[in-house]
């Protein structure tokens, strides 16, 4: 189906099924594509799955290192490098952190704090995937 192809595609991961589940409901009803996963998977398959967005925790089983390891991982593979990233975390004294709020903003990683709005989400998801828009066609001039 044509329209299935350009209906924009998330990936939300995330340690709580709740929210992944109410992610995967708001969003599909917004009509996004959404695929889920309970804890940070390998690039492998990120890249085979293919998304123009990733939605993620960076708490796991109340750690961030795995979080973190997905993150920056992603954000340095050459084919995920583009791929917007929004994170949803609750790891508010974390991201608040000058140092780490400068790098999450050179990464060009977009942070909502949870509890969050989720129309803020839906904002967050067409503000970013605009922009990716724009520099995906600056490129190709």
């Amino acid at each position: 189906m044509a329209t299935e192809e350009i209906r924009p595609h998330v990936l939300c991961v995330d340690d709580a099924q709740e929210i992944l589940d109410v992610m995967q409901e708001l969003l599909e009803g917004e009509g996004y594509r959404v695929t889920t996963s309970i804890a940070p998977i390998n690039l492998t398959r990120v890249k085979a799955i293919a998304p123009d967005v990733i939605v993620q925790d960076i708490m796991f089983e109340y750690d961030q290192q795995e979080g973190w390891r997905f993150l920056t991982l992603s954000r340095l593979d050459p084919k995920l490098a583009r791929v917007p990233h929004i994170l949803c975390t609750g790891a508010t004294q974390t991201v608040h952190d000058p140092k780490m709020a400068d790098q999450l903003d050179r990464m060009g990683v977009r942070v909502l704090l949870k509890p969050f709005n989720l129309e803020d989400l839906l904002l967050a998801l067409t503000e970013v995937l605009a922009a990716q828009r724009l520099i995906d066609q600056a490129g190709d001039d």
